[in-house]
């Protein structure tokens, strides 16, 4: 009986041992799950947080990439219409020097002519005294011819030049 009383209370003392361990590997596990959820819970919600980043930065990026195509159309039509009036500004600056060079050929044609009309009106102002000294000196011989007529009409004579 104390052999029986022995294996039953050795039984007893290790049922209770179990239970007892089984309480503290339960509460140790408890504990373990608690803390790695825990862990998951914060893992998860930084992961939520770097996934709501990652939204915001591939929005930003995607927003940097439209503006940066926009800029680089706009770079492309202003390069294109740079180019376009840099010709343009060549053109003019070519018809400026041969419009320059034709305004220096027009002056000194101008010049010449200048010359050539004010030698014109010098020769006319010469012919016109030249006229004028031949009118005043037909004038003159005029006045001689009437006087002579004159004469020779009081001297009774006739002329065919004065009648």
């Amino acid at each position: 009986m104390l052999m029986k009383k022995d294996v039953n209370f050795g039984l007893f003392i290790l049922i209770i041992a179990t239970l007892i361990c089984f309480a503290g590997f339960t509460t140790y596990y408890q504990n373990t799950f608690e803390n790695i959820s825990t862990d998951y819970k914060e893992k998860l919600d930084e992961l939520n947080k770097v996934t709501e980043d990652l939204k915001q930065q591939k929005a930003k990026l995607n927003e940097t990439s439209y503006e940066l195509k926009i800029k680089v159309e706009r770079e492309t039509e202003l390069s294109d219409k740079y180019n376009a009036i840099k010709a343009e500004n060549e053109k003019l600056e070519q018809d400026n020097t041969r419009l320059s060079s034709e305004l220096e050929k027009t002056k000194t044609e101008l010049g010449q002519k200048q010359a050539e009309l004010s030698k014109a009106q010098t020769n006319l102002a010469q012919t016109r005294s030249d006229l004028e000294n031949a009118q005043r000196e037909i004038s003159s011989l005029e006045d001689d011819v009437d006087d002579l007529c004159s004469r020779i009409a009081s001297l009774g004579g006739s002329d065919p030049i004065c009648d």
